[in-house]
């Protein structure tokens, strides 16, 4: 019989205890956080600034003072590292949560600053969103600092004529502040504009553009002799467009704030700073280490006052004539239009980066606080990404749970290329309430951090004061991780793991052959990782801008380099005619200097400054570099001390320059997906590797690394011990690896290897290392162990013939045929259930199923945790000093915490739901105790089902998927299909042999 699910190599082993008991035990208490630890040390227990964080959600405001202690020490107890204390409101109105305090008002500062005060004496973390939900604003900002726009009119008239009236005002948003006669409160006129009528929206002749301007009085009175033939006149005005924050509390909406004028930046941040400051006295040695902002998200064509002045001295010439291209007209041709178009993309996006996000960095770094933000989106943010989170001190992402935004890649990118060490992410937010448990968060998280997250921040932490009922009041959207969670009081492991996770991921530099340059638009974005063709799998890469070129980048030893120590093989182009001039001397300067440029040559520069002149200029320098070289004809030119190439795949380059996949793997199924990162610090290669399958995969795996040992570090349990299946190969060295269902390792390299290694291993004449692609696998035949110190050990699970070859050729052959058969535990359960949740106290089920199953409706809409109860027998001779025996456990949902005999075995919260038992197990009688979390999902589900007084949840939520601004269809709850949940088994014993080995 084949045991595919028994192979637990790279998570079990029967030497050591991998569970903590203390998870369970211990008391709150304050969190560790120290920046010297060890590598491993951090990774055994991970301190608090790798811990995930997540979002506290103070609904409308609303804080109860001895609940947010109450929080923090549970947020400690169970492994998480700190909060962002994030004032918000909600869209959602059953269940209504009673209006809180204006936010940074008195009562709002009291608890604030309580919050603070509390995080310090225990040791958590925090953050502070610098508004009530986001955009940057609040009730303290006046029309003249909020957010504007760009708005025209436009009236034709007929000449010969003297025309003296008023110019229409143009429409304005209906929120827009205004004043007594129906115009804005804040609006400037920027220009006025005559053109003759036109055709196809098309000015052909931009000198028939009249700037009327300085003939506009202070009322909107135009006085002009107009020419004959029929005009256009169009009225520019910069004014508020009444722009609020987007999900306040009730008591805290306000403007947003103008983002492209340093004034309302540096006007917000003072404000909260001082404010936070009078409560708190100083921000040293206080539990707040940064601000935050969230996702800029004020869609269409921002302004501001100054923006002309700005695009002068940023872009070297008068924007006014091209003012008709931002109305959907076209001035002169197409092409004109569309360099115009560049060069104000290009100015919003400085603005924006310099006037709010470095602006606020630097304010923020003068008080001791950093600055952590949303910068480079999600959403049609106005930015050029990298530069706008290459301004911050922490940049953050995003992505969700089953929903279509996913930035990570982006922010790694920038990370890498700014030299700044964190990659966060707001993780897994989500529509569907309720419907998930840490072993469906675990395959995304895993992706994540293959993308380079190293930090986690939940969305969300609702602060719940215990007037809220269960689960309680929540934000609109989010995977909800607080105390009210069925399964909380058994996350530990979960977060432990993500911790783990990040903690070594933070360790030394990103490990990428190739950078791209991803061009000089003024709006661009770095896509989701993925497989370039050119490049193939196997290697990893960064994308870079212009800044990063033009100010960081060196050459040395023909690699490229950045100040921090990240270095590259190849920069390549992006496939555009359109270079920046001064991008392309740089270009010049780093290829002679020993660099390889791969790309076509440009043709043009972008943008209407000294144009055509500059088109010239680049066309002329492009030659000088690139020469001949076509990508056809020529593919390859030495220039100076380094090349360029073009037409050329970048795999061949890089195998013709000697470097070969970092990572590189066997299976014996087409169908094996692995995905991988790699960091290195001076000493250590550090990569981690995960199953993106729900199947047992067995694989060797090509790491390069030549000469030393690999280590499996588990970030699951945090066992960390050598694996003495290897063998050196031309680029690197080939390791064995057995991985779980959607399983992860760290592979570790830092020791000198050793001829004390197996290097091949057969069964019953077929190989089963190196693993032979054109073979079925062995799944689970034998696992080799590295005993403290330098012994060896064998874990034999199938029957068979095995010869193992050591480093120095030596056979060691073994027989296996006396390996006990499976061990059912069927029958009757006795399942005891909390009371006051509606099921009954206790139910014997005799078998194990769903308990959406059951007739009974308390134990079909079940919400909570359930304790199985099983005794079963094991004969004498099977436990004994040869055998190792694990307990596996089936199907689950949501997890497990395991006690056999009366001894934790501990919690398991991901597939596969195995453990080892051989300790705990005793001859005859045996006792097992399962306690199944699920979720509130079905319990929620069933208290529509009946009338009010029945019930047994509370919560403002109506449905499992409600979200009107992206008109996802709404599922309410008693549409919501209930979810499997308990023990379903089959439960079973498995056996293996134990054999000493010596090398």
């Amino acid at each position: 019989m084949l045991r595919k699910p028994v192979i637990f190599l790279i998570v079990v082993t029967c030497i050591f205890s991998l569970i903590d008991t203390e998870w369970i035990k211990s008391e709150p208490k304050a969190g560790k956080n120290t920046s010297n630890l060890s590598m491993a040390e951090g990774f055994a227990d991970p301190p608090v600034s790798s811990r995930p964080y997540a979002y506290w959600a103070w609904l409308n405001g609303n804080v109860s003072l001895p609940r947010l202690t109450e929080e923090i020490q549970e947020m400690l107890d169970k492994g998480l590292g700190g909060y962002d204390i994030f004032d918000v409101g909600t869209w959602t109105a059953e269940g209504k949560i009673p209006d809180g305090p204006t936010f940074m008002g008195p009562e709002s500062m009291k608890a604030i600053a309580y919050a603070i005060r509390e995080a310090t004496r225990l040791g958590l973390e925090l953050g502070f969103i610098t508004s009530s939900s986001w955009n940057a604003g609040g009730t303290w900002v006046k029309p003249e600092q909020a957010n504007n726009a760009l708005f025209n009119s436009e009236l034709a008239v007929k000449g010969p004529m003297h025309f003296k009236q008023r110019l229409p005002f143009p429409a304005v948003p209906e929120k827009t502040p205004k004043g007594r006669y129906g115009e804005p409160l804040f609006y400037k006129d920027i220009a006025v504009l005559a053109y003759p009528k036109i055709e196809d929206n098309v000015i052909k002749n931009p000198s028939d553009i009249i700037n009327l301007t300085g003939r506009m009085g202070e009322k909107g009175e135009l006085n002009w002799e107009v020419p004959e033939g029929e005009w256009m006149i169009s009225r520019f005005v910069c004014a508020n467009t009444g722009k609020e924050l987007v999900i306040p509390g009730v008591n805290s909406n306000g403007l947003i704030i103008d983002h492209f004028d340093p004034e309302p930046t540096r006007m917000h941040f003072q404000y909260m700073i001082d404010k936070l400051l009078e409560e708190l006295g100083t921000f040293e040695n206080t539990a707040l280490k940064y601000l935050y902002l969230c996702s800029y998200e004020v869609w269409k064509i921002s302004y501001t006052p100054k923006f002309q002045q700005e695009f002068l001295k940023r872009r070297g010439y008068d924007m006014t004539p091209y003012l008709p291209v931002l109305t959907g007209l076209t001035v002169k041709n197409k092409e004109v239009s569309e360099r115009f178009k560049y060069d104000y993309d290009k100015t919003i996006c400085d603005l924006i980066v310099d006037y709010h996000y470095r602006l606020a960095t630097d304010i923020s770094n003068k008080y001791g606080l950093q600055l952590c933000a949303e910068s480079g989106g999600p959403g049609n943010i106005p930015v050029e990404a990298l530069k706008a989170l290459g301004a911050l001190d922490i940049p953050r992402g995003e992505f969700w749970y089953k929903y279509h935004i996913w930035l990570i890649k982006e922010i790694a990118c920038a990370a890498h290329i700014y030299g700044k060490k964190i990659v966060d992410q707001e993780a897994f937010t989500s529509w569907l309430h309720w419907q998930e448990g840490p072993g469906d968060l675990k395959p995304l998280a895993d992706l994540a951090f293959c993308e380079g997250m190293n930090k986690v921040t939940f969305h969300t932490s609702p602060h719940n004061p215990h007037m809220a009922g269960k689960p309680g009041w929540v934000y609109i959207a989010g995977t909800h991780i607080d105390p009210n969670r069925v399964w909380w009081h058994k996350t530990k492991p979960f977060m432990d793991y993500l911790g783990r996770c990040c903690h070594m991921l933070r360790e030394g530099l990103f490990v990428g052959d190739v950078c791209y340059y991803y061009g000089d638009q003024g709006f661009n974005f770095v896509p989701t990782k993925h497989v370039d063709p050119s490049l193939g799998y196997g290697y990893d890469y960064d994308v870079t801008n212009a800044e990063v070129i033009l100010t960081r980048m060196s050459v040395k030893d023909g690699r490229i380099v950045l100040p921090d120590g990240m270095s590259y093989e190849l920069l390549v182009l992006p496939e555009r005619e359109d270079m920046d001039l001064d991008v392309l001397r740089k270009l010049e300067e780093l290829v002679k200097s020993g660099a390889t440029v791969v790309g076509s040559k440009p043709i043009r520069t972008n943008g209407l400054r000294d144009y055509p002149n500059r088109d010239e200029i680049v066309g002329k320098l492009a030659d000088k570099i690139w020469g001949p070289c076509d990508g056809k004809r020529v593919k390859e030119r030495k220039y100076g001390k380094g090349r360029i190439i073009c037409g050329r795949k970048l795999r061949d380059i890089l195998n013709e320059r000697g470097i070969g996949p970092d990572f590189s793997f066997n299976s014996s199924s087409n169908e094996t997906e692995l995905d991988y990162i790699h960091r290195q610090t001076e000493n250590e290669d550090i990569y981690f590797v995960i199953n993106k399958n729900k199947t047992w995969e067995t694989v060797d795996c090509a790491f390069r690394v030549k000469d030393k040992i690999p280590e499996l570090w588990m970030p699951d349990t945090g066992e960390m011990r050598k694996n003495p299946v290897y063998d050196s190969v031309k680029d690197g060295t080939r390791v064995l690896l057995q991985l779980p269902p959607e399983g992860s390792v760290f592979v570790i390299f830092r020791e000198k290897a050793s001829n004390r290694r197996i290097v091949s291993i057969s069964k019953d004449g077929k190989e089963v290392f190196p693993v032979n692609p054109n073979a079925p696998a062995e799944y689970g035949a034998i696992e080799i162990l590295q005993n403290k110190g330098s012994g060896i050990k064998s874990l034999i699970w199938k029957e068979g013939k095995y010869i193992l070859k050591n480093g120095t050729g030596s056979d060691r052959r073994i027989t296996a045929d006396d390996i006990p058969a499976d061990i059912s535990i069927s029958g009757e359960w006795e399942v005891g259930f909390p009371s006051g949740w509606g099921a009954p106290e206790s139910k014997v089920f005799p078998n194990l199923y769903s308990w959406t199953e059951d007739s009974d409706f308390g134990i079909k809409h079940f919400s909570g945790i359930a304790t199985y109860n099983k005794e079963f027998d094991v004969p004498a001779e099977l436990i004994n000093k040869d055998n190792c025996i694990k307990l596996d456990l089936g199907k689950i949902w949501v997890l497990a915490d395991v006690y056999l005999n009366g001894k934790h075995l501990g919690i398991v919260w991901k597939s596969p739901f195995i453990l080892d038992i051989t300790d705990a197990l005793k001859p005859g009688k045996n006792k097992l105790v399962v306690e199944v979390a699920n979720t509130w999902s079905n319990r929620i589900v069933g208290d529509t089902k009946v009338p009010p007084i029945e019930r047994f949840t509370r919560t403002n939520i109506k449905g499992s998927e409600v979200h009107p601004r992206d008109r996802v269809k709404p599922v309410l709850w008693k549409d919501t299909p209930l979810l499997e949940s308990g023990l379903m088994g089959p439960v079973k014993l498995i056996f293996g042999k134990k054999i000493k080995l010596d090398l």
